[in-house]
């Protein structure tokens, strides 16, 4: 099983609902996955600008990469947060402590996949800056590679971050990632619904 991720999120009152979401996609066979992306993003790849879902001139990019998951062996996968759902124990003297939130969140995700199932689990993360930069890189790497390693010890289990410019599927992944934010924030349930069976959504786990 191979696992692409992607957060999202929104903490500042004055932009709307807050919350917490990380958002992707699980494949078994990732490489046929990963050619078909190519083709798809080939022409918006032309322009010498990086190819990111925040940008409006990858707009066109958004629906394609929802209906290409649709035609794949995919499970789309969506864990959300909503700020003011999240327990007292997760603040501290400078707010909500995002690492806390986003690990357990994760964990709770990879308890819903039941990731024990597999012999072998492949785990890709967009990279993100962590407070107190390598050093909590480091510790969140220790805390998630330690929990898979005791929640599902039959299971062989890899952990990766990277920026989403070094592989074309944590790219993937944060389009489908960027999607599910707007939705979020209006709460709209379009994607959602034409989405169907295919989606594994978690709503406030914490």
């Amino acid at each position: 099983m191979n696992i692409y991720l992607d957060e999202s999120y929104n903490l500042q009152k004055n932009k709307g609902k807050m919350f917490i979401s990380i958002n992707g996609f699980a494949v078994l066979h990732d490489k046929a996955l990963r050619k078909r992306w190519g083709t798809v993003r080939k022409l918006y790849a032309q322009s010498k600008r990086r190819v990111h879902a925040t940008d409006s001139h990858f707009e066109g990019l958004r629906e394609k990469s929802i209906k290409l998951l649709g035609r794949h062996d995919v499970n789309i996968l969506s864990v959300f947060q909503l700020e003011q759902e999240v327990p007292y124990g997760y603040f501290g003297k400078d707010g909500i402590k995002f690492d806390s939130v986003y690990t357990d969140l994760l964990k709770k995700l990879f308890i819903e996949l039941s990731l024990g199932e597999y012999k072998e689990v492949r785990i890709v993360i967009d990279a993100r800056k962590h407070k107190g930069s390598r050093l909590g890189e480091k510790i969140f790497r220790k805390e998630i590679e330690g929990f898979l390693k005791k929640q599902f010890s039959g299971t062989v289990s890899t952990f990766k971050t990277t920026p989403s410019y070094m592989d074309t599927l944590v790219e993937l992944a944060d389009f489908i990632s960027n999607t599910f934010y707007k939705e979020y924030q209006t709460e709209s349930k379009h994607v959602f619904e034409d989405i169907g069976f295919r989606l594994v959504q978690i709503k406030n786990p914490l």
